[in-house]
């Protein structure tokens, strides 16, 4: 174990961090009177009393300070047939409504944008926002979810990723 003072570089925590498979999700929230959205990879559970999900979105992003201002935001975790999709939010700048485009969107109850055929669906209002060196972390509180049938999109090494059942 290395000692406090020799840390982790930057590098060695990335490489480690994309042998991880994770789930891909398309983050979205209402901003003025539009919706936006983007592919997030750091997601996760945090805790299920109450139900409440943990966000990481890098201070650098617009969508970092939008979601706090909106004070809510849905997580849209994709179906293995969804990839067109993450990647249309990963590379569409926030001004490009054609983003919404694809897909079957509607309006959940807190304003923000639901995805047709994700997986699951979770609308959460901000409980808590946070820095931690690079990111904003936000813990959802759900106040509402969707489940549909199939599979979720993965992402390892760069790639999205489809589960083979044995």
């Amino acid at each position: 174990m290395k000692a406090a003072s020799d840390a982790v570089s930057v590098d060695e925590y990335k490489t480690a961090m994309r042998h991880v498979v994770s789930p891909v999700a398309v983050v979205t929230y209402p901003h003025r009177k539009s919706w936006e959205g983007m592919t997030v990879t750091a997601i996760c559970s945090a805790t299920t009393e109450p139900p409440t999900l943990v966000v990481c979105i890098r201070n650098d992003k617009p969508a970092a300070e939008r979601i706090r201002q909106a004070g809510v935001f849905a997580v849209n975790f994709l179906s293995d047939e969804q990839a067109d999709i993450a990647r249309r939010f990963s590379s569409t700048p926030l001004d490009d409504r054609g983003a919404f485009d694809r897909g079957e969107w509607t309006q959940g109850q807190s304003g923000a944008p639901l995805l047709g055929g994700a997986v699951s669906q979770f609308e959460c209002v901000v409980a808590q926002a946070f820095e931690q060196g690079s990111h904003l972390v936000f813990l959802g509180s759900v106040v509402g979810l969707r489940i549909a049938p199939g599979a979720n999109l993965l992402y390892r090494d760069g790639f999205f990723r489809r589960l083979i059942s044995e």
